[in-house]
């Protein structure tokens, strides 16, 4: 153990030497970087995606941006020159793929259709090899065998060329679903019945053999099951006693007998243990104090060879410090500074490796690793017109609240600037989530008109450990915007921010944060940002998508807490007369997580309480923009809003 620091359904593009010219034109300007930053650039989706090596390290699958799509561009490794691709047309466009072999590539199929801009995924699967020939819909309601269910892929079965695993369930409104792990032949589309779930919501773990031995789910009461096999032909048992989520399985060892897994008994963040399935015996490896592990690291789909832990920057975690995936994961984090590693791809003979590099200043370089000669050669800038020299750096800081809870935030400053700035307060979504040190568009955005950005990750978030979770339960409107008030307080202590030019934006729960916060603190912000947020609470149980699962309710009375009066005290909506600062509602017509009736509130309260806002609400957007244009308009909007207020 060791810790680091620091032809069915997608279709070939009719104009093939079209499609050429405009990816060479794209591979050229990735590393140009001779555009000046502009809004656009920020609200501009990367050019590429995506980059993974065949296992005989002979091609290049990339993932390609053409004209706001997603098409699949294949590469000689050599010659870079392209032998196939798969694009975009008519409503089909690549989520994700993988290599199976040498030839063939899996992949995730989404759809552009309907009234939303951002695409849906409904379980389809197809395949086809890096030449074009035999492309086919192996899975979904188009396929050669149609279903009706849909399909996602969760394990790649090392050793078989020709079959993968998915996870198989009803395509259906309703949530509480039973999911199947299927095998799937990936040239014929044949499908056969591996094991089913005893559980909705479930999550499978596969052993190296290729069966599933640990699944986990959710009840109608919000609370966590897990259930373990032997291995083939074993049904499933329920795994030790019920709790509540913090014993969590997360990669076997190599001779299957043991697992590794994130646990806490005490409400701490989790530790990684080392648990033996035939005597029962667990042994800690590692804990922080702080955090729980973010996510595991992988080199293939369900090959976990480490975890990232982010207690301030990114650090990192192996489970076998001696195999070839952690040695070179290792040596590539000291080789670029720290910076956040993701091998995406490894050839058979770990010989070549794909690896993807970003930073809090660089939004992402794809390089071809070799691991002989231990040289990286550079492929491509996800987003090539982003000069990292001119970003802005965010650093991590920390501080105590007062009833003894650690809080750790991000601060991000404009370049040569740090004292007396105009501030924004940019309090995260969830709330049961988190913000990590990298690459944010928007925060480098404000950073790069001048605006010092703060961010902090309050009681409520997760990734500090169920006791730091349930500690926002029931103080959404309270405690939770008092932790925000203690960053914002704190900017202004350390000289950084000007108090007389404040301003919060938040989107989602940052959007209700805003709101609350704005409400809270009236003398405080000069300007309230609330976008994609909630404003009643009492409405989140009769709108949107929460209660339409199993679980609604439950997390909801957990989470919110069921008393309705203090709902409404907490809800900013029945308070906007206490606001003394202008708002900006922003808000998709199509949103189901926090649906439009939240915006429509609020406007009408603050239209009954005579309080200045502007409105920009955009249909067929959903929780949070998805066309880039809508994207730039509502970036060219926040500036403008926040230059009226607390601009220079």
């Amino acid at each position: 153990m060791m810790f680091w620091n620091k032809n069915n359904g997608l279709i070939l593009r009719s104009n093939f030497k079209d499609f050429l010219l405009y990816f060479v034109l794209l591979f050229a300007f990735s590393s140009s970087n001779v555009f000046a930053v502009s809004v656009n650039d920020f609200s501009r989706a990367p050019e590429f995606y995506n980059v993974k090596i065949s296992p005989d390290g002979k091609h290049l699958a990339i993932l390609v941006n053409t004209e706001g799509r997603k098409t699949l561009a294949f590469l000689d490794t050599k010659t870079f020159n392209v032998t196939f691709a798969l694009s975009s047309e008519k409503h089909d466009q690549v989520a994700d793929y993988y290599w199976v072999n040498n030839e063939r590539v899996v992949i995730q199929v989404e759809q552009v259709r309907g009234a939303l801009e951002k695409p849906l995924n409904y379980g389809e699967i197809y395949s086809v090899n890096f030449d074009g020939s035999k492309g086919l819909m192996v899975f979904g309601y188009r396929s050669k065998n149609p279903t009706a269910q849909g399909g996602f892929l969760i394990d790649l079965l090392e050793g078989d060329d020709k079959h993968v695993l998915i996870s198989k369930r009803a395509l259906s409104r309703r949530t509480d679903v039973f999911s199947e792990v299927t095998k799937l032949n990936i040239y014929s589309g044949k499908a056969r019945k591996v094991k089913r779930a005893p559980i909705v919501y479930s999550e499978f773990l596969i052993d190296h053999e290729g069966y599933p031995r640990f699944v986990s789910g959710l009840d109608k009461n919000y609370r966590t099951h897990l259930y373990y096999s032997s291995g083939k032909g074993d049904s499933w048992s329920q795994f030790g006693e019920d709790f509540d989520g913090e014993f969590q399985p997360i990669a076997f060892s190599s001779d299957n007998n043991s697992i590794y897994a994130l646990k806490s008994d005490d409400g701490g963040p989790k530790g990684l243990y080392h648990y033996d399935l035939l005597t029962n015996k667990e042994t800690e490896l590692y804990r922080s104090t702080m955090v729980d592990p973010t996510y595991v690291i992988s080199s293939q789909l369900n090959e976990v060879f480490g975890l990232r832990l982010d207690e301030d920057y990114p650090n990192y975690l192996y489970l076998q410090p001696s195999s070839v995936e952690a040695k070179l994961h290792q040596s590539l984090v000291q080789a670029f500074n720290g910076d956040t590693v993701l091998v995406t791809s490894v050839t058979a003979d770990d010989k070549q490796a794909i690896v993807h590099v970003s930073s809090d200043r660089n939004p992402g370089v794809f390089y071809l690793f070799d691991t002989d000669t231990m040289k990286a050669r550079h492929l491509l800038n996800a987003r090539g017109w982003i000069k990292p020299s001119e970003m802005a750096m965010t650093e991590p800081f920390r501080i105590k609240t007062k009833d003894g809870l650690i809080l750790n935030g991000l601060m991000t400053l404009p370049k040569g600037k740090d004292k007396n700035l105009p501030t924004v307060i940019l309090p995260h979504g969830g709330p049961h989530a988190r913000d990590y040190w990298g690459f944010d568009p928007i925060v480098q955005m404000l950073a790069s008109r001048g605006y010092a950005v703060v961010q902090v990750n309050f009681r409520g978030s997760t990734g500090y450990g169920k006791s730091f979770e349930k500690a926002g339960y029931g103080n959404w409107g309270t405690k939770i915007q008092d932790d925000i008030m203690l960053a914002t307080q704190y900017a202004i202590q350390q000289g950084v921010a000007d108090e007389k030019r404040m301003c919060i934006f938040g989107i989602s729960f940052g959007g209700y944060s805003a709101l609350q916060s704005g409400v809270r603190f009236p003398d405080t912000f000069k300007c309230v940002i609330g976008y994609a947020g909630v404003y009643d609470l009492e409405m989140l149980y009769n709108e949107g998508d929460v209660t339409s699962m199993t679980w609604g309710d439950a997390f909801l009375d957990e989470t919110l807490g069921s008393d309705k009066a203090v709902q409404r005290a907490q809800s900013p909506v029945y308070s906007v007369n206490k606001l003394k600062a202008p708002v900006l509602i922003i808000h998709g017509e199509d949103d189901e997580r926090a649906p439009i009736e939240h915006a429509e509130a609020l406007k009408a309260a603050l239209d009954k309480a005579n309080q200045p806002y502007e409105w920009l609400v955009k249909d067929n957007e959903g929780h949070g923009f998805y066309k880039e244009e809508n994207i730039q308009e509502v970036y060219e909007t926040i500036l403008a809003f926040v230059d009226k207020y607390i601009g220079h």
